[in-house]
């Protein structure tokens, strides 16, 4: 009987939608599709394009209305169609469509028939470009300086502390958890650069808007750290500033940043101190092949091996980063834009590529085998400050059966908590893009993210602090 009923409700909501759709005429649609309306507008479209399969403008209708609501491979067909009647707004979608999927070249090609198309009809972009527009444009512009760089490795790796596969020399400075701050922590996904001299501390953290801005501060002569400050508002690009690195000259910082030059998520930047005034002049988007329209994370440059990381996750593996290591130039140097091979290189789509003929990198990956760092910890399992001085990093240094199981707990809470955290990063993003009438529904989801996580830290440090307890009891005894 249930079943049944639930039935019968599903055709009444079904044919709800239908009568709306008929309710609402072929003019009411476009009104609603030129100011961005796509759900609304849809179903008229797709109820009109039975009728006429072969209207160009009702498959480009239709095809933009899937592609703005999130139905991307559903809106391919309709888009080519209408491409093929040089409807030029279909080729700029492919386009997009295209470069998301990291097919570089294609992008270009149909980004050229676009321009092109609207040079025929004379026609031009629109003066407002949507954000998307936006990126898509800058995008097509850094193929014109896609930098010339050989990539010598690549490491697939979990993304939860994926910094500490980044194996650099005592002189390129040290790549920290948030347990190295002498405050409290940020509870973000960040990491903590100090210099070879450990007297400086660059990372990042949330201010009273929830952006995050990148923080520094110093040692004092008593060894005490100073009060933390915020750099220049002019890195964040109207975004999220994260991941610092500095080069040993103290000046020249990189970093990832989500604002309005990026290409989508985070991007390498890259900004200098001012030699007159000490301020960090404006920051520039360091271009392709670093950059994609996916994450890219924390540029490092180690001067004393001449060898290069940043991490990304442009493959696309879940949970994981991939992490390219690479020769930095000494004065960039970008390939020709007439190479046939261009977009591959671009999107990095093979590391052998970048190679250059009867050069052996041997001597590079053993130059990274051969670094010792002292208080090396790749093999720790986790990091916990027991209580002043003291930092556990394995199992075995456990004493108390009771900490030691307690322990795997907050890993296994850790691990749910990241999840969390980067779903309601997604849903923000989400949230921005949706559409008016998908927006209260993606917001829902978003407060109630918010409190499970808000729960699961307050959990989180109620059991670090019975760990706390049982080990210590166990050690005083």
């Amino acid at each position: 009987m249930k079943i049944k009923f639930i039935k019968i409700l599903s055709l009444i909501f079904i044919a709800s939608l239908s009568f709306q759709a008929d309710a609402i005429s072929l003019n009411q649609a476009k009104k609603l599709y030129l100011k961005g309306e796509y759900e609304k507008a849809m179903p008229v479209f797709k109820r009109e394009i039975k009728r006429n399969p072969r209207s160009a403008n009702l498959n480009q209708w239709l095809g933009v209305c899937l592609y703005e609501t999130g139905q991307i491979e559903e809106s391919v067909k309709y888009l080519e169609y209408a491409h093929t009647k040089n409807i030029a707004e279909s080729a700029r979608y492919l386009s997009q469509i295209a470069f998301s999927k990291l097919d570089y070249k294609q992008a270009i090609e149909l980004y050229e028939q676009y321009t092109e198309q609207l040079n025929k009809s004379n026609k031009e972009a629109p003066n407002n470009p949507s954000p998307s527009k936006m990126k898509h444009s800058k995008a097509m512009s850094m193929m014109n300086n896609v930098e010339d760089i050989q990539i010598i490795d690549s490491i697939n790796v979990n993304k939860k502390d994926f910094f500490k596969q980044y194996k650099i020399s005592l002189e390129a400075g040290s790549l920290n958890s948030t347990d190295v701050l002498p405050y409290e922590k940020p509870e973000v996904e960040t990491t903590v650069f100090m210099p070879e001299s450990n007297s400086r501390m660059l990372w990042a953290m949330p201010d009273s808007t929830n952006r995050l801005r990148l923080m520094e501060t110093y040692k004092l002569t008593n060894n005490k750290w100073d009060k933390y400050s915020q750099l220049s508002d002019i890195l964040n690009d109207n975004g999220n500033a994260n991941y610092p690195f500095m080069l040993a000259d103290g000046t020249t910082l990189y970093y990832s940043c989500d604002g309005e030059n990026s290409l989508g998520g985070y991007d390498i930047y890259m900004s200098r101190k001012s030699l007159d005034n000490g301020t960090f002049l404006q920051p520039q988007n360091i271009g392709m092949p670093y950059n994609s329209p996916f994450n890219e994370y924390l540029l490092v440059i180690d001067e004393m091996t001449e060898i290069g990381w940043w991490a990304t996750d442009r493959n696309q593996i879940p949970d994981s980063l991939t992490i390219y290591i690479f020769i930095p130039n000494e004065i960039r140097k970008n390939y020709s834009q007439d190479n046939e091979n261009l977009g591959n290189l671009a999107a990095v789509k093979s590391i052998k590529d970048t190679w250059q003929e009867g050069v052996d990198y041997t001597e590079y990956l053993q130059r990274i085998k051969d670094i010792n760092r002292e208080n090396d910890d790749v093999d720790a399992d986790f990091h916990f400050f027991l209580t002043n001085g003291i930092e556990y990093k394995t199992y075995t240094q456990f004493k108390s059966a009771e900490a030691k199981s307690l322990m795997k707990r907050r890993e296994q809470m850790l691990s749910i908590l990241d999840k969390n955290t980067r779903d309601l990063k997604g849903l923000r993003s989400t949230y921005h893009s949706a559409t008016a009438n998908n927006r209260q529904k993606v917001s829902d989801k978003i407060l109630q993210l918010e409190k499970t996580i808000l729960n699961a830290r307050k959990d989180l440090k109620a059991l670090e602090n019975n760990i706390r307890s049982a080990e210590l009891s166990k050690l005083n005894k």
